[in-house]
């Protein structure tokens, strides 16, 4: 999932950087230029983690984290396929929403299930200076318990040896797939951590 630093940073839809802190056990990808806009994953022995999200589409100081977080196992099988991939559905999760003073916003704040799903395939074309390499795909679907049908994935693509590359939901795409940009780092002054 990290991409080797010679990767980093890189641009498309728009600059992204990868900050990896081995101490923190701890991945966050810079977004948009901005060392204020960050999405921030950690990990342990069996899981890795969804930390925080502080790029926000609209540009906004606004962030939220999880209860649970837990995103994808450390290590998927290489024999985890599309048609027999993981999952895993965490039923029990809150979305912990904070505005841009780190005050919880209780009216954002509630209970926030997801299924997630993650595999292997052996070849697929980044473009740009991605290339063609073994990628790991992850769902990720937040779901209403009262309507659980009525949502559709963002899918997440990370390519061997240069880490996360693409990001879709329904036609939209986003792409950090060539060499360059802005090597921002990440302001954690802003990271709300209560």
């Amino acid at each position: 999932m990290i991409g080797d630093t010679s990767t980093w940073p890189r641009r498309g839809s728009h600059g992204q950087n990868q900050v990896v802190d081995l101490a923190r056990q701890e991945v966050c990808w810079t977004k948009y230029g901005n060392v204020r806009r960050f999405e921030c994953w950690r990990w342990d022995n069996s899981f890795i983690y969804h930390a925080v999200d502080h790029a926000l589409d609209g540009d906004s100081d606004e962030s939220y984290r999880f209860t649970d977080g837990r995103w994808l196992p450390r290590f998927v099988a290489s024999s985890a396929t599309a048609a027999a991939p993981w999952t895993l559905d965490v039923a029990v999760n809150d979305v912990v929403w904070f505005d841009a003073a780190c005050r919880v916003v209780p009216s954002r704040s509630h209970i926030f299930p997801y299924r997630l799903r993650a595999w292997i395939e052996p070849q697929v074309d980044g473009g740009g200076d991605v290339g063609v390499r073994e990628t790991l795909l992850f769902e990720y679907e937040p779901y209403d318990p009262a309507a659980p049908l009525n949502v559709t994935p963002e899918r997440f693509y990370f390519g061997r040896g240069v880490g996360w590359y693409r990001w879709q939901r329904v036609g939209a795409v986003d792409l950090f797939n060539r060499l360059g940009g802005p090597s921002t780092q990440m302001d954690r002054s802003v990271w709300c951590q209560g």
